[in-house]
């Protein structure tokens, strides 16, 4: 019902996807939809990329993968963080693989999969130099050798995570000499897996000797680079539009001020136009005297504090009137305003911008004739 809403272009995901599929032609793509699918809508985004032939998503939660599950989605889902013993009943009940980083979870699953008498496919994931998650690299064949066959357990994957493929290659190709390192002691204790998998963004673009038989895209699904080292490599586009529209406007004299606090002063007459979007919908706070939007075709400031539901904006002497659109993300006339440009106002980066976008924002997904 409101007029802010995210327009998910279903043609920009799809070619993404091709993209990506070009990039690896001979690897399954696991598909990374944790954070609601990097803010573009978990459901709406995980049935276009089931419809397009993904055989697999990546959840950070288990709540994450049950929320799919309960949607109706019967494919493969793997939960990528490390999760509490007490969470491997989700994992049992609703079909959900694991990513290994503990014993005392693994366990823990064996156990609750006996009871339901069920198998729980999982992913050890071994750590290679992120030293955030994962089984360290000079324990993994001790772990395989007394954890690895434990009942109703099927280690169906084995994986690692780079900390620097889109920016630094050579601490990335030292975790992935490590990674293989480490798969080859584990073929020679006997221990081999269905699937293969290390590349994020960045090394989907940087690292093509990291493919294996799985890779796990997520940013560039989503249209950007995780890096501008990387951005002509993936050559993907962004899939978001974030729009709203002028719902008043009002003039006002040089001296008068706009919003809490009285951080912005009109040094001339002007119009300012108030747009129903604010921190509240996940427009930081932190870009109030930075930010731009798009009305009509032009850019104009953003001014004033931004508010928990709205903004304003200074159009000048120009005919802005209620109703206008207001586009924060996305493409009007010859101009454009991306995440990646709205990071660098706040001094973040496009993760940040898209995953913020709150939930009383409208994911609406859309079939654009042309671009």
């Amino acid at each position: 019902m409101r007029t802010t809403t995210a327009y998910i272009n279903k043609k920009n995901l799809r070619y993404n996807i091709r993209r990506i599929r070009e990039l690896a032609p001979d690897s399954s793509i696991m598909a990374i939809v944790k954070a609601n699918a990097y803010g573009h809508g978990l459901l709406g985004t995980s049935q276009i990329l089931r419809y397009d032939g993904i055989e697999f998503l990546g959840v950070a939660f288990a709540n994450e993968g049950v929320m799919l599950r309960v949607s109706g989605d019967t494919q493969a889902i793997i939960d990528l963080i490390p999760s509490f013993p007490d969470e491997a009943q989700y994992f049992c009940k609703y079909d959900l693989e694991a990513a290994i980083s503990s014993e005392e979870f693994l366990i823990s699953l064996s156990k609750e999969a006996q009871k339901r008498n069920v198998i729980v496919k999982t992913h050890l994931l071994i750590d290679t130099g992120m030293h955030r998650d994962g089984i360290d690299a000079n324990h993994a064949v001790d772990f395989m050798k007394e954890f690895g066959a434990l009942p109703n357990i099927n280690m169906h994957g084995v994986c690692t995570h780079f900390a620097t493929s889109p920016t630094n290659i050579d601490y990335a190709k030292k975790q992935l000499n490590i990674f293989n390192d480490t798969l080859s002691k584990l073929k020679d204790s006997g221990f081999t897996f269905a699937y293969y998998h290390a590349s994020n963004s960045g090394a989907i673009a940087n690292m093509p000797n990291a493919y294996f038989n799985l890779i796990r895209p997520g940013l560039a699904l989503y249209g950007y680079a995780p890096s501008a080292e990387v951005r002509e490599k993936l050559k993907v586009k962004p899939i978001m539009s974030l729009k709203s529209q002028v719902v008043v406007t009002r003039r006002i004299e040089a001296g008068e001020s706009v919003s809490y606090d009285r951080l912005y002063v009109a040094k001339k007459p002007t119009t300012i136009a108030t747009v129903p979007i604010g921190y509240g919908d996940g427009y930081f706070k932190t870009l109030t005297g930075r930010a731009y939007c798009l009305i009509n075709g032009k850019r104009y400031p953003v001014v004033g504090s931004i508010c928990m539901d709205e903004i304003m904006v200074e159009c000048n002497d120009d005919d802005v009137k209620p109703g206008d659109e207001v586009v924060l993300i996305g493409k009007q006339g010859n101009e454009e305003i991306l995440a990646d440009e709205i990071a660098g106002w706040v001094g973040t980066i496009p993760y940040e911008i898209t995953t913020s976008i709150s939930a009383r924002v409208s994911r609406v997904y859309i079939e654009p004739v042309s671009d």
